[in-house]
């Protein structure tokens, strides 16, 4: 008879418990980048440290992040959750009382993305950087898919402006574009593909 007893209290501790707490826990860890690093980030009032960086979050909606770094305009977003799919299971499986408590511990909520990345717009009179190299970051990330077409059809005014930040003369342009293409299609993220351009053209 006491083990019966014993299996009994022990499911009803998980029930009350609550499954998605006890299966994915309360918080999540998520990953922040920035361009330029060293933003710092602050997520409900609380600072998590500066970019690039991966921290556990409290699981709970209705919550802010802000990106900041001097000389930067502030960023400010509300972080995306989803329901869980264990806060479905705990229904069935602890009835009333174990989805009152993921409710209470917000284990009922997920961060979707979990992955963020922000560029920081400059606090100038054009919202331009001066720095050559941050230009070209910015062009690349801000209008990626415009950015990366331009390359694939011979040029356009994006690409233009990246091969005056290059300095790029008339008689280098196909040749230089050519290449450019061939570096864009080896890197997908744009953030590389900006800095490995900055690296192999010597930009300062």
């Amino acid at each position: 008879m006491k083990l019966p007893l014993l299996v009994m209290l022990a499911i009803t501790a998980l029930w009350s418990s609550g499954c998605a707490s006890v299966v994915s826990g309360t918080d999540q860890k998520l990953t922040f980048n920035s361009e330029p690093d060293e933003a710092t980030v602050t997520v409900s009032g609380r600072v998590l440290g500066k970019t690039p960086l991966t921290v556990p979050v409290d699981r709970a909606s209705n919550q802010s992040i802000t990106f900041e770094k001097d000389g930067y305009e502030t960023y400010t977003a509300q972080l995306s959750t989803t329901t869980n799919p264990w806060f479905f299971g705990n229904i069935v499986i602890g009835g009333l009382i174990g989805s009152t408590t993921d409710g209470v511990s917000g284990a009922i909520h997920e961060f979707s993305p979990d992955q963020y990345f922000v560029t920081l717009k400059p606090e100038t009179p054009t919202g331009i950087p001066t720095s050559k190299p941050r230009q070209i970051k910015e062009i690349i990330i801000a209008f990626s898919g415009e950015f990366r077409h331009q390359l694939a059809s011979g040029g356009g005014e994006k690409v233009d402006a990246i091969l005056q930040l290059l300095s790029i003369g008339d008689d280098e342009k196909e040749t230089t574009i050519r290449a450019l293409n061939q570096l864009a299609l080896a890197n997908e993220n744009d953030l590389e593909l900006a800095s490995t351009i900055i690296e192999i053209y010597g930009v300062k």
